[in-house]
């Protein structure tokens, strides 16, 4: 399993694009250098009213599949 950990930092405006299906990719970069890309349904769960801000951490499995997303600060 592979681990990341990335800061975000979306607005609400920026989210509800997303929710209108304009953008279907949120690219981040870990902080060890790597770009991901990331489906925004598995923002959801971190989404509130100022949009989504934190610092996450994205584990995939052995295929390179998504496996779990958790908010670390």
């Amino acid at each position: 399993m592979s681990q990341y950990i990335f800061d975000l930092g979306i607005s609400a405006n920026q989210m509800q694009r997303y929710y209108q299906g304009q953008v279907q990719v949120v690219v981040v970069r870990s902080l060890q250098g790597k770009v991901i890309h990331l489906h925004p349904r598995f923002l959801r769960p971190f989404v509130s009213a100022n949009g989504v801000h934190g610092r996450f951490k994205l584990t995939l499995d052995l295929n390179g599949q998504f496996n779990e997303l958790i908010k670390i600060s």
